[in-house]
């Protein structure tokens, strides 16, 4: 018969992640003692039966191993790991095919507070921060995970805000083309906010 520690997690062997204070309500039902959880904790993480997202955050391996081919999954956890932040960069443009060539797989984001990078099994999340007044234009996209990325010319526009040292290169329209950004698949939309974003680059800068 299977011991209380060997059925413990499977409850949470269908989401999406947990935290430790949710393992802690769930030990409660069983008057667990927290000295106890803790060792349950430790030794699933060893034998790899849960995995680590960052300190008190969790996921089952049966999870994971479901879902680790999945974007939406993984950007999900990118929105989840650190709050307000929005998928862009590189893995914005790469997700929308507007980037030339492939990049390590990071999933890069912006986010409003200071600069974090987390690692686990699951990929390495980095976060860059960005002036609030900049903190827009991003959509959610609804998935089997729904996440929120960047909209395609916000992305362009936070890629040419971290490469171009932050507005000291001379912007111009052929720019994006420069740094191998491939702008012909834009709708006509995108391709008039992008313009006006250019436009607007010298007067954005002085006003923060």
């Amino acid at each position: 018969m299977p011991s209380r520690r060997d059925t413990f997690f499977s409850p949470f062997n269908e989401f999406p992640y947990f935290t430790k204070e949710l393992l802690r309500e769930s030990a409660k039902k069983f008057a667990m003692p927290n000295y106890i959880l803790n060792s349950y904790i430790y030794k699933a993480l060893r034998n790899g039966e849960i995995i680590s997202l960052k300190r008190n955050y969790y996921v089952t391996r049966p999870f994971y191993e479901k879902h680790k081919t999945d974007t939406s999954y993984l950007f999900s956890l990118a929105n989840i790991l650190l709050k307000p932040s929005y998928i862009s960069l590189e893995t914005a443009l790469q997700y929308y095919g507007l980037f030339a060539e492939a990049v390590n797989y990071t999933i890069s984001s912006v986010t409003l507070k200071l600069p974090r990078e987390f690692k686990n099994r699951t990929g390495r999340y980095l976060y860059r921060k960005i002036n609030e007044k900049l903190f827009t234009g991003f959509q959610i996209v609804e998935e089997e995970f729904n996440f929120t990325i960047a909209l395609p010319h916000k992305a362009i526009f936070d890629y040419l805000y971290y490469h171009t040292n932050r507005f000291t290169k001379n912007v111009h329209p052929d720019l994006p083309e420069e740094l191998r950004i491939d702008t012909d698949s834009l709708s006509p939309e995108e391709k008039k906010k992008l313009k006006d974003i250019l436009t607007q680059f010298t007067s954005i800068k002085m006003h923060l």
